[in-house]
């Protein structure tokens, strides 16, 4: 009698193709025309995006717990549903409430989806002995999510340009079906029961992380300015769809510099390392001009709105991104080298938790000084705020306590 072996299947392949299907998201690069399509404005938009950040702040504190107590393939899973969720409930309704709604299934998304993934990948490897392999599994899955956003980008535009946003709608909820169906193939790894004592340990360990870094010298200063370059980020990048639509630019723009800020973003990745090498000594003041010149640009397109210069504007701002992407890294590298075994994973959270909070802050504060005061002299405010903020005379301290 023939003995047919099952062949195991190797589930990180089937991970990547569930993660590149996970992020067509079409309607990512025209957002801002979304919004209105739902008949909201620009201070809806920025609102939206800041309960977003909050929404991913509060989810992780929930996020790690969960991800030790279940299986991380059903954490995966019930991500993805989340993200399907927000597809069809925008499919059938429309306006604030269902747009924000969908902005916060988002979030948790997110908030869900990050951590438990790479933990997946690794604890995977794990079970076959070759942890090793981390760095090149990870650097794939990284590659699938580039590949799969860039993808939508163009073809988000595209689709929108003849068909509108219903299929679109339509064509995102087909690909997160197929990316669950693919989800549901992977084996599950490790899981933990659930106590109270690991509830109270979680709990102890968030406060000691946070303790670490707040107390930590070496690297307190670092995670704040990481925590507003992220902020700042998102007001930049939160300004570039507002003012292609103020310029009338052609629809394919806007899925160009999408395009463009998800690949520099990539490079700001594979850079780090050896940008922080060789500019460590002026890495503060590198990221501190970047900042000035985006909110000069960002003031000077809002008062010319032509879309060549706005375009030419948001390609530098995104190069300016890509500093920012690079200090978040190096901030990260010194926090993992200046923290101790027991609280370095939490610390490392704590940071992600600042970046968030930070966006929070930020967004929010700009809609309702928007609202009041107008765009321009918003951002005049927000330059002001981040010149007081991140004036570089903190880089002594950066030299003094950076042994990178």
């Amino acid at each position: 009698m023939i003995n047919f072996k099952r062949k195991e299947i190797n589930p990180l392949p089937v991970l990547n193709f569930a993660t590149f299907l996970q992020y067509q998201r079409f309607v990512m690069p025209i957002s801002f025309l979304f919004y209105i399509y739902n008949g909201l404005n620009f201070s809806d938009f920025i609102l939206c995006q800041s309960i977003y950040s909050v929404t991913c702040l509060l989810g992780k504190f929930i996020m790690g717990f969960l991800g030790d107590i279940f299986s991380k393939k059903y954490i995966l899973i019930v991500s993805y549903l989340m993200f399907m969720a927000r597809v069809i409930l925008w499919i059938n309704f429309s306006g604030f409430w269902i747009v924000l709604a969908g902005e916060i299934l988002y979030g948790l998304f997110k908030s869900l989806y990050r951590g438990n993934v790479d933990s997946y990948i690794y604890e995977y490897l794990q079970q076959k002995h070759v942890e090793s392999g981390m760095i090149n599994n990870y650097g794939k899955l990284s590659f699938f999510t580039s590949l799969g956003s860039a993808i939508s980008c163009f073809a988000g535009v595209i689709l929108y340009k003849y068909y509108g946003f219903k299929l679109i709608l339509y064509i995102e909820l087909a690909t997160q079906i197929i990316a669950v169906l693919c989800l549901l193939l992977l084996p599950n790894t490790k899981k933990y029961e659930h106590s109270a004592l690991k509830a109270v340990e979680y709990t102890k360990n968030i406060f000691n992380g946070v303790k670490s870094v707040f107390t930590n010298i070496k690297i307190n200063y670092y995670v704040f300015y990481a925590a507003m370059l992220s902020g700042l980020t998102s007001v930049f990048v939160w300004n570039f769809q507002p003012l292609l639509k103020l310029s009338s630019a052609p629809v394919i723009l806007y899925g160009v510099i999408s395009f463009i800020n998800q690949i520099f973003r990539a490079l700001g990745g594979l850079s780090a390392k050896t940008f922080a090498e060789k500019f460590k000594n002026i890495l503060v003041t590198v990221e501190f001009s970047a900042v000035v010149l985006s909110f000069i640009l960002l003031i000077c397109a809002y008062q010319v709105k032509n879309y060549i210069f706005i375009f030419v504007s948001l390609l530098i701002i995104c190069c300016a991104i890509l500093l920012f992407v690079i200090f978040n890294i190096f901030n990260i590298s010194n926090l993992h080298k200046n923290t101790n075994d027991q609280n370095r994973a939490t610390s490392a959270s704590v940071s992600i938790f600042a970046e968030d909070f930070a966006s929070f802050i930020l967004l929010l504060n700009f809609k309702f000084l928007y609202d009041k005061i107008g765009i321009t002299n918003t951002l005049i405010i927000y330059f002001i705020l981040a010149v007081i903020l991140l004036f570089p005379a903190f880089e002594q301290r950066q030299k003094r306590n950076s042994s990178l």
